[in-house]
């Protein structure tokens, strides 16, 4: 029964994938996060109980890639393709697809590249080889709700119409679904966070996310992604000039 509990947990995380592309679908948008929230939580659980438990298995790294597929592939795809049909609507409502709006899922193709990538990838145990979904997942999510939300004191209204105009918002699918397959190292948030000696990036991170977070609220969720790729970079870059001298 024990080994049972690391893929019902990536089952809940399929599940709550599945439940928020169809809220997403019904415009039911305050459900949407909620729906991620929980499959959050049950991918970062099921492989933290599958190594408590040493019942780690090649069914549950199947598992958790097809679920993950769901939940951070194709619910934010769709949620980028709602975002390209309302973008000129003022949002709220119903809406109408236009063909336009299908290239949201391209950002769905290339993330199920990016999970087969990663199921034969040995070098991603430590950390990460391009953007995670589950990263480009919350950085979507940003984008949504606060398209919703119509949040003007953070974005003028001006710059929110630049944002959220169908070029914008194809670009930014384009470029997430660059950053899933590129070669750039990503750090990850796994091990020990309690000593400062090299953990200097992510300790920064985590302070500049909380400080992100409370000041933007929603849209705080794609800035944090933004400084989590750019600190990646900078990581990336300084160590590569290291290596170099």
């Amino acid at each position: 029964m024990i080994q049972h509990i690391p893929n019902t947990l990536t089952l809940f995380n399929l599940l709550s994938g599945c439940i928020g592309v169809f809220a997403c679908a019904t415009s039911n948008y305050k459900i949407v996060p909620i729906c991620i929230a929980l499959s959050l939580i049950a991918d970062f659980l099921d492989g933290l109980v599958a190594r408590a438990l040493n019942v780690k298995s090649e069914l549950g790294g199947q598992l958790d890639s097809l679920a993950d597929m769901v939940s951070f592939g194709v619910l934010p795809g769709t949620m980028l393709l709602q975002l390209i049909s309302m973008s000129k609507m003022g949002g709220g409502g119903s809406y109408d697809i236009n063909p336009i709006a299908y290239t949201g899922f391209g950002y769905s193709v290339f993330a199920c590249l990016r999970l087969a990538k990663f199921n034969l990838d040995t070098r991603q145990t430590e950390s990460f080889i391009g953007l995670a979904t589950p990263a480009g997942a919350i950085f979507v999510l940003g984008l949504y709700m606060n398209f919703f939300e119509q949040n003007f004191q953070l974005l003028p209204t001006l710059t929110f119409k630049l944002i959220y105009q169908p070029l914008t918002l194809i670009s930014v699918t384009g470029l997430l679904a660059y950053l899933m397959i590129s070669e750039i190292p990503m750090f990850s948030l796994k091990g020990s966070l309690f000593k400062w000696q090299g953990n200097q990036i992510r300790l920064l991170f985590l302070l500049l996310s909380v400080i992100t977070l409370i000041s933007l609220g929603s849209l705080g969720l794609t800035a944090v992604i933004v400084l989590y790729i750019l600190l990646s970079v900078v990581q990336w870059i300084t160590s590569r000039s290291k290596a170099m001298a």
